[in-house]
């Protein structure tokens, strides 16, 4: 560190300004709201995101347009089609995602990781740009042909680059980008479903594993600004329509656990499919492109009897919350999506599964309304059973009923379909655990823990987090240039060293307005140190600056080389991302 000055204070330095001292009053004032700068970034990662995922709904829709010259409904579009042409766009469509993705697995260059999840919870922050859109073009040419999957994986993932490229200009470090990384996943999430609070419960929930304020509270500003910009392009209005009905309550309430366990008992079958289904695939030993252009190949010939088969079952859906449907037409159209999301996922077609999960928990559930009106003509609304069985099939198959509770009730935004719908869930979810222990999600997460061990807290450095700050003060600068040293860094206390780079000491913001405010011109920076300030080392452990962190109402601490180092002044660290990194998921 180099000193701003190493040349007395002139007895005769002009006296400071009223400006100067109005700007440390404010700086006063807004240093209780620095640690929380996050906040600005985290919204303006929100409005990337939602700007990257439009950008991506547009893509899926020109490409739909290009391969089958319809626009609309993947569903309708379906429908409009000659048979020939039903089976070849789904076909030629995987063939093509495929070779998209074969020509990525040839390259050698890629850099980065290519999933947010593993970024978020064992990264550095760090999305590969180029496999990111490379994926993403991989799936919008199959959801565009109509390939039984969802468009949110790529919404999300899209997002998520984007917080991480931005993240990496502004030279976030690891523990800060990381958390960026989340809120731009948060903001996908928002975007697609228009759930911008289950879209920051799925993240803090799911992939962070905790709901602590230091990282909710910007993953809730990312999501509500996404839904903002979403609405302001797109108009609001609920994710699914559906009719309304009066609040559920008492005994009513009753068969709604039943639905829980009927749910509980089909959600692992489910997941065991798509299990299945992939390692059906990866047994046939062809090539990608070819393994894709089979699973599309699937959807079309199902689709000859079933068109619902196309798309990620989104129209379907509506329908069935809004129109009656025979229990013969429900219990065909689930056989035959089931079909082709197995053949779709297993073939290795990249995107989500999220919302065929809800397709699923749909056709469940109006089918179970069916068993109970013929117990009891009129007993059951189908819509209501519909919908709580949507957020019960989330519920368990994702293991987070707190996340699926608010998604459903977002989504439907509707309210009486709460108190049914938190029983569901929960049942749901503790009956799914029974059958199966891991998530839909758990297994890759583990697989990405055990390819990729993580460090111990333990063993991570004060030296890793280190920031290098602006030119420290020397010892002799005067009143009024410190005045204007506060107000460039905008810094609670400013350090001091001497010509050679050694700490000195700090001076607080406070002290020098209150030294202006007396007129004490002649004051120069050694006047002011405080005595005793703690200072932090390069090898010490986090545990440590904790302690010291809990004794200084400071937002950052000086590093300094021990010393037999000489005992320089390196740079600093935040209390900010300190706790970021000790909740980011290190195990201890």
């Amino acid at each position: 560190m180099t000193p701003v000055s190493d040349t007395p204070a002139s007895p005769a330095a002009p006296r400071h300004s009223r400006w100067t001292a109005l700007k440390l009053r404010v700086l006063e004032r807004l240093a209780l709201w620095r640690p929380n700068s996050i906040l600005l970034w985290a919204a303006l990662a929100g409005v990337l995101g939602a700007l990257a995922t439009l950008a991506f709904r547009e893509a899926v829709h020109a490409l739909q347009w290009l391969m089958t010259r319809q626009h609309g409904a993947l569903v309708e579009t379906a429908m409009l089609l000659p048979p020939w042409q039903r089976v070849a766009v789904p076909t030629l469509g995987g063939l093509l995602a495929g070779g998209v993705l074969e020509w990525m697995r040839r390259r050698k260059d890629a850099r980065g990781a290519p999933d947010y999840m593993e970024v978020i919870s064992l990264g550095n922050g760090v999305i590969g740009a180029g496999q990111t859109l490379v994926r993403s073009l991989s799936s919008a040419l199959s959801v565009g042909s109509g390939a039984s999957i969802g468009r949110e994986g790529s919404m999300v993932q899209l997002a998520a680059l984007v917080a991480s490229l931005l993240g990496r200009a502004a030279a976030f470090n690891e523990a800060r980008l990381r958390l960026l990384v989340a809120c731009g996943s948060a903001a996908g999430i928002a975007a697609a479903y228009n759930a911008p609070i289950a879209g920051a419960l799925f993240v803090s929930e799911i992939v962070l594993g905790s709901i602590a304020m230091s990282a909710f509270g910007p993953l809730l500003v990312a999501s509500v600004t996404s839904s903002l910009v979403v609405h302001q392009v797109l108009g609001y209005r609920p994710t699914y329509d559906m009719p309304s009905f009066l609040t559920i309550g008492g005994a009513d309430v009753l068969p709604y656990v039943g639905l829980g366990i009927v749910v509980g008992i089909a959600a692992p079958q489910f997941l065991r499919l798509l299990d299945t289904s992939k390692t059906v695939f990866i047994r046939m030993r062809i090539a990608l492109p070819w393994r894709l252009a089979l699973g599309g190949l699937v959807v079309g010939l199902l689709s000859l009897q079933v068109p619902d088969v196309w798309g990620n079952g989104y129209d379907t859906v509506s329908s069935i919350l809004n129109s009656d449907w025979t229990w013969r037409a429900l219990l065909v159209v689930l056989v035959f999506k089931l079909l082709a999301t197995g053949a779709t996922v297993g073939s290795g077609a990249v995107g989500g599964v999220f919302t065929p999960t809800l397709f699923v928990g749909a056709v469940i559930g109006a089918l179970y309304a069916q068993l109970l009106n013929q117990a009891v003509p009129g007993f059951a609304m189908t819509s209501a059973y519909t919908a709580v069985a949507m957020g019960a099939m989330l519920a368990a198959t994702t293991h987070a009923p707190l996340m699926s509770i608010l998604m459903i009730s977002e989504m439907m935004a509707s309210y009486p379909i709460v108190l049914p719908l938190m029983l569901s869930c929960v049942t749901a979810y503790s009956v799914a655990r029974v059958f199966r222990a891991d998530s839909i999600y758990s297994r890759s997460m583990r697989r990405q823990r055990e390819a990729q061990p993580q460090r111990s807290l333990s063993a991570v450095r004060i030296g890793e987090l280190l920031k290098p700050d602006r030119p420290s003060l020397a010892p002799e600068t005067s009143l009024l240039e410190i005045a204007e040293a506060f107000t460039d860094q905008r810094v609670q206390y400013l350090y001091v060293a001497d010509v050679g780079g050694r700490f000195i000491g700090a001076v607080s913001l406070h002290d020098v307005r209150r030294e202006l405010d007396a007129g004490h011109d002649a004051v120069v920076a050694r006047d002011l140190l405080l005595p005793d300030f703690p200072v932090l080392r390069p090898a010490m452990c986090i545990s440590d600056a904790l302690l010291l962190f809990a004794k200084h109402h400071g937002e950052r601490l000086p590093v300094v080389a021990v010393a037999a180092e000489g005992g320089k002044l390196l740079g600093s660290v935040t209390k900010t991302d300190v706790m970021f990194l000790m909740q980011d998921g290190l195990q201890v």
